[in-house]
């Protein structure tokens, strides 16, 4: 019996933890599905507005590569520029050098791009959801998938209010026995993105989840960027903008 091929069971990532579902990623039969799910947290919560959004920027794996310096699902860090202009600029300057050499993959299913599985991308969104329950990307062909960034977006109809207090988290399934739960823990209330979990198709033992769990900068619009080497940035995207 090969023991890699079992079931992992329901695990649920703890702060910073990783999970790998072992797959034959050849097998044309197998369908992987990322669902965020989201309850709206509270009768208020719920009242106040809970239109939140799945994204999934993704790199395809014949445009995957693998950088010498970070690995898949590095993030890069926010450097935030104090009173004083020479304030982190070093570090800043520094971010920049490395950035150059990166590529930006430019690809998203989102609620105006829901995909296809019967082409590439060969994975598709659900729909667009307004209230609380879910939106679901299912992923065939995973020897045609590289990195995959799920992140959420929350509407400006919604307010001011943290994705945990909505009640959000992503789930990672195979449908054959294999659940990884990628939940929140930060409280950030002024944020309109969170980049929640990584998944890795490039792993040569099946498909790796990562928590991840970074948000943007306080209100701002832009979606984050996932690099074709797996690598992301935050704040960096083109400008999203959905009043619900």
């Amino acid at each position: 019996m090969d023991l890699s091929k079992e079931p992992v069971g329901r695990i649920s990532l703890a702060k910073g933890g990783q999970a790998r579902i072992s797959l034959d990623k050849e097998d044309r039969g197998i369908v992987v599905t990322a669902t965020l799910e989201w309850d709206g947290g509270s009768d208020k919560r719920r009242a106040q507005g809970a239109d939140l959004d799945l994204y999934a920027l993704f790199v395809p794996a014949d445009a995957a590569v693998r950088g010498a310096d970070h690995a898949p699902g590095h993030v890069f860090p926010q450097i935030r520029r104090g009173l004083f202009r020479t304030r982190n600029q070093d570090e800043a300057e520094a971010l920049q050098t490395e950035l150059r050499t990166r590529t930006d993959a430019g690809r998203a299913l989102y609620y105006k791009n829901l995909g296809s599985l019967e082409e590439p991308p060969y994975m598709r969104l659900s729909g667009d959801a307004r209230v609380p329950g879910e939106e679901k990307i299912t992923i065939v062909r995973p020897d045609r998938q590289g990195y995959v960034l799920i992140c959420a977006y929350s509407a400006v109809s919604n307010g001011a209010g943290s994705f945990l207090s909505y009640g959000a988290r992503v789930v990672v399934t195979d449908g054959a026995g294999s659940t990884v739960t990628v939940p929140l823990y930060d409280d950030t209330a002024t944020s309109y993105w969170v980049a929640i979990a990584f998944v890795d198709f490039t792993d040569p033992q099946g498909v790796s989840i990562q928590h991840v769990e970074r948000y943007s900068k306080r209100f701002t619009e832009k979606r984050p960027v996932l690099h074709t080497d797996g690598t992301v940035l935050m704040d960096a995207g083109p400008v999203e903008f959905k009043r619900g």
